[in-house]
């Protein structure tokens, strides 16, 4: 399951130690999500982005190597430079510290989208765009719950043992998360270096999340 995390020191008497307050109700939440990066190949890109929220707190599996007719010359395979929109996302995210208009908190909800956009030269330098970006799920008492975004993340690229590396060149990306058409959260998406496994194949590309099972994510040659 993808999941929400963060974490969080008074001289005490030297003995009766009280036990500390427990953290408030919401702090920071770690959203993962399924980035996927295309090209003549099909693969999967996890990447685990820290949500810095107005409110509270909340964040395996094996590599597959890259197949089909995957080479490199530069930094990165050559099957993955080009521009790529996303076609299919699927993931279940863990919810429980976003509440709706009513207090009551999300829990466990799958989405399911498309739109993030890629552009990755033979260089390494890449550019996700979130603009197009929608993903939508039910809880499990029926509430709607839609994620959209705005803003860019760029990229420094790398491309090693059937492994996609990633660093963080900067970020203006921005989700809003939606519960039966009122605002939940708003809050700026901080990402993190995350290696995946992917997979090339002809004009397209398709990553599967190393640490949640139910995560996957394919991009399209554009």
């Amino acid at each position: 399951m993808t999941q929400w995390s963060n974490g969080y020191q008074q001289q005490q008497p030297p003995q009766y130690y009280a036990p500390p307050p427990p953290p408030p109700r919401r702090n920071t939440v770690a959203v993962a999500l399924i980035a996927s990066l295309s090209l003549l190949v099909v693969l999967v890109v996890a990447i685990v982005v820290v949500i810095a929220v107005r409110r509270g707190d909340d964040d395996g599996s094996t590599a597959t190597p890259a197949t089909s007719a995957s080479t490199q010359s530069g930094p990165v395979d050559t099957c993955l430079v080009g521009n790529w929109r996303q076609s299919q996302y699927a993931a279940t995210m863990d919810f429980s510290s976003i509440y709706d208009a009513k207090n009551k908190a999300l829990g466990t909800v799958r989405v399911t989208g498309s739109g993030r956009l890629w552009r990755i030269t033979a260089d390494g330098k890449a550019t996700e765009d979130f603009t197009s970006t929608r993903y939508s799920g039910r809880t499990e008492d029926g509430r709607s719950v839609d994620m959209t975004f705005t803003g860019t993340n760029e990229w420094t690229l790398k491309t090693q043992g059937g492994q996609l590396l990633f660093v963080s060149t900067g970020s203006t990306v921005e989700l809003t998360i939606t519960v039966d058409g009122k605002q939940a959260e708003q809050t700026n998406v901080e990402p993190h270096n995350n290696p995946q496994p992917y997979t090339c194949l002809p004009n397209s590309w398709k990553t599967q999340s190393l640490t949640d099972a139910t995560a996957s994510a394919q991009y399209d040659r554009v």
